[in-house]
């Protein structure tokens, strides 16, 4: 028997500690995995751009013994490979000598490589600060590009990498709103479950995956982050639980000790409400809770069945959630208020973890397919027979959430033996691995 590795899964453990009410398993069989979902991943519609990202130069008199090169020409190409709209210009392909030319290129020679965008890079070590230069050129139009927020003037920074990253950074969201009209996601947060030896931790993983925060200590089980409007909610056994908390500015505030479940807690887009699921009246079943004072306003579900995993419509008005009153785990919506619900998902008999895109248009979740693999895929919620399929034939890959512009998906994936976190574009095309060393679930990109 396996158990869903989201919300499901996590739930019916809580159940199994819980002696409120009797706990439920939503099994799976060989016969079952024969009527699992058939979608194949559906072609690219990313549009990606060739750019070239010379070495950086040394424009001061001081050496480079601290390795800022690299620093930059590491920062920028990685995060540009993660934006997934890039294809790097291989470095046999670049004109004779690019350092030659300085920060003024030589336009006609770099359009004869075939690059359509050009990032030039410049650093002078002053003492203790670093004075940096990054500048965007279109190859085609041959000329410089001026970005927002000043990013591409020159700045002095501390000579610190994490100072350093962080203006690459800016700067990138910058280049990817020049190409494609929307600013980068770098320097939000996603939120996720760490399984380590002493139990399963919360930490912050940047969007770069080179740092990793520990915010709730793992001695006990912490269970299904979510970030938004800068507060973490999660669920925690850390007094005995299932019991709701949230983390802000260093502090953990209990929220929800029912007797039963405390979980899968959901903000609403204006910061008002917050959907949870709650078992205190003996199934699990999904509430309207005050999100500062835990205070229950409105129960939203009245069944018999499993009722959990809600998530936002971008404009409030609707939620989506799991549920197996009709036999199986599926996806379905509701009004707000608890009116209205109507079964979302038809195709596949297992399907969990919905989370819905900021833009309003897709749902992503996952399925098992008729292989019994667990995959991602997005509904329209407007149109359920839109459905499309974003992972395939690597393991099994689950939990998706979407960027804050709804433009990507992280998601967990066993692929290399080990859970880890892995972005995506929206259509699934480029995937990248955002972490190292196993054991990250239920991710939850901050918005």
């Amino acid at each position: 028997m396996r158990w869903i590795n989201t919300i499901i899964k996590l739930s019916s453990l809580a159940l199994l500690t819980s002696g409120s009410v009797t706990a439920t398993a939503w099994s799976q069989s060989k016969d079952e995995a024969a009527e699992g979902i058939k979608v194949e991943v559906n072609p690219s519609q990313v549009t990606r751009f060739v750019i070239a990202i010379p070495t950086a130069l040394n424009q001061g008199t001081a050496l480079d013994t601290i390795g800022l090169s690299e620093q930059l020409g590491g920062t920028l190409e990685q995060s540009l490979k993660i934006s997934g709209y890039f294809d790097l210009l291989e470095r046999e392909l670049y004109p004779a000598d690019p350092t030659s030319e300085g920060m003024s290129p030589k336009f006609v020679n770099w359009f004869n490589s075939g690059t359509q965008g050009l990032i030039k890079s410049s650093f002078a070590i002053e003492g203790d600060k670093v004075r940096v230069t990054l500048k965007l050129f279109d190859v085609d139009e041959k000329k410089s590009v001026s970005l927002a927020e000043g990013v591409d003037q020159s700045t002095t920074l501390a000579r610190d990498p994490k100072a350093i990253r962080a203006h690459v950074h800016k700067f990138v969201n910058q280049v990817i709103k020049f190409y494609t009209g929307t600013v980068g996601f770098f320097g939000s947060k996603i939120a996720a479950v760490r399984k380590g030896a002493r139990g399963k931790s919360i930490v912050y993983v940047s969007t770069d995956g080179r740092s990793t925060t520990s915010v709730v200590k793992g001695t006990k089980t912490n269970l299904l982050p979510h970030l938004a409007a800068g507060k973490l909610f999660f669920t925690s056994y850390r007094d005995g639980g299932p019991h709701l908390f949230t983390y802000e500015r260093g502090k953990i505030k209990k929220l929800s000790s029912r007797r039963g479940l405390n979980m899968g807690a959901s903000l609403s887009p204006d910061g008002r409400l917050l959907v949870a699921v709650l078992s205190y009246q003996g199934s699990s079943d999904l509430y309207l809770l005050n999100p500062n004072s835990g205070e229950i306003l409105r129960r939203l579900t009245r069944h018999k069945s499993i009722d959990i995993s809600p998530t936002w419509s971008p404009d409030g008005k609707q939620i989506a959630f799991v549920s197996d009153r009709e036999g199986s785990p599926q996806l379905w919506v509701m009004n707000a208020d608890g009116s209205n619900k109507r079964r979302l998902t038809y195709q596949g008999k297992y399907n969990q973890s919905p989370d819905w895109s900021p833009k309003g248009d897709q749902i992503a979740y996952t399925s098992r397919d008729e292989n019994f693999v667990f995959d991602i895929f997005t509904i329209d919620p407007n149109d359920p027979s839109q459905v499309r399929r974003l992972t395939q034939n690597q393991g099994n890959n689950e939990e998706p959430s979407f960027s804050p512009d709804g433009r990507h998906i992280v998601f967990s994936s066993a692929r290399t033996g080990r859970s880890e976190l892995y972005i995506m574009t929206g259509d699934g095309f480029t995937q990248r691995r955002l972490t190292k060393g196993g054991g990250y679930l239920t991710p939850s990109w901050g918005r």
